[in-house]
């Protein structure tokens, strides 16, 4: 009817059988009892989880390895993210890059200032986004004139833009920090192209249940060799058949499409690593070999600062905070401990 209709969000119908709706308690559990229902759960809420990284990891680009020097050519990577800024030189066409495969389905869809004729090409050749379950949740964007966020794959907070120009970024020359360690900044398949499927959104990176569903489903459908997704629950893990990653992923292993996870953010115990299924790939952060160290003066003490260049923005607060300077030396039984 249609007041059941209405409480539907998704249907999913590509990659998998199934629907995203806003239910009472009772109604989930009615449902839950029905024949043909293998399970009812809650949507919840996740979160999201350079230039040198590749050779960091001892891959480095060899010319003379078949595989390599294919630099991911052709293949097609569905990023599950909080969208792409296209503007980015990681994401301009490479050199030669031929046209896209006909078995392609995919498509860039328009939003607020992300017109697709302008921000795809035969590199980002796919651009979706999912709002409803996030708006039903959290709540609506932009409010009121008030702007929060990018109503569509236009990026908001950065960090879909970050992870897929390292997997996929094309070759940027003079990349650098600040002026520091200029060089040759590419992502580990340079020739790969790339679909953006944007399910998190606002600062925070908030991604609901519902609409990462909604970003596999799609990207099974469109044709995707390999799904990248830097998501993740908190602890404590729910059961695979319960985890919208895991099941997921488990139909993209099904078709034959291999998926990425980051382990998280958190650590070191092994409890507080996500994403642990056994049909996917879980991968863990480590700290790469690179600092700016820069010398400091500060009266009588010296030090180290992470690097000498100016950053300008915004402060938190307007207010001027003032004391008396306080010595580390006289809250340790032994100043040796962080003075000396």
């Amino acid at each position: 009817n249609e007041e059941a209709e209405q409480a539907v969000v998704y249907h999913y119908k590509h990659g998998l059988s199934g629907f995203a709706a806003m239910l009472t308690k009772s109604q989930a559990n009615m449902l839950a009892n029905s024949d043909g229902v293998v399970s009812v759960f809650e949507s919840k809420v996740s979160q999201v989880h350079t230039t040198r990284s590749w050779d960091f990891m001892g891959l480095s680009l060899d010319t003379s390895n078949p595989l390599q020097k294919r630099y991911g050519d052709d293949v097609i990577v569905g990023l599950i993210d909080t969208g792409i800024w296209p503007e980015s030189d990681s994401f301009k066409e490479e050199p030669g890059m031929g046209p896209i495969r006909k078995s392609w389905k995919g498509k860039c869809v328009r939003g607020q200032e992300f017109e697709p004729k302008s921000a795809c090409n035969r590199k980002l050749i796919g651009a979706r986004y999912y709002l409803a379950g996030y708006e039903r949740v959290v709540g609506k964007i932009n409010l009121d004139g008030n702007f929060t966020e990018y109503n569509s794959s236009r990026d908001f907070c950065g960090h879909g833009t970050h992870t897929a120009s390292t997997a996929v970024g094309s070759i940027s020359d003079g990349a650098s920090f600040f002026g520091l360690a200029r060089g040759t900044a590419r992502g580990g398949a340079p020739r790969a192209r790339l679909a953006v499927y944007k399910a998190c959104w606002s600062m925070l990176g908030q991604c609901t249940d519902a609409d990462l569903l909604a970003a596999f489903d799609d990207a099974l459908h469109d044709g995707v060799h390999v799904i990248s997704v830097s998501v993740g629950s908190p602890p404590p893990l729910s059961p695979f058949y319960e985890s919208v990653a895991d099941i997921g992923s488990f139909h993209a292993m099904q078709k034959g499409v291999s998926v990425v996870f980051a382990a998280g953010n958190n650590g070191p115990e092994p409890y507080l690593v996500t994403n642990v299924n056994p049909w996917s790939i879980c991968v863990a952060a480590s700290t790469i070999d690179r600092s700016f160290p820069t010398k400091i003066q500060m009266h009588s003490y010296t030090g180290t600062s992470s690097s000498s260049s100016d950053y300008l923005g915004d402060g938190l607060i307007n207010s001027t905070i003032s004391g008396q300077l306080a010595y580390a030396h006289d809250y340790f039984d032994d100043g040796y401990v962080c003075c000396n």
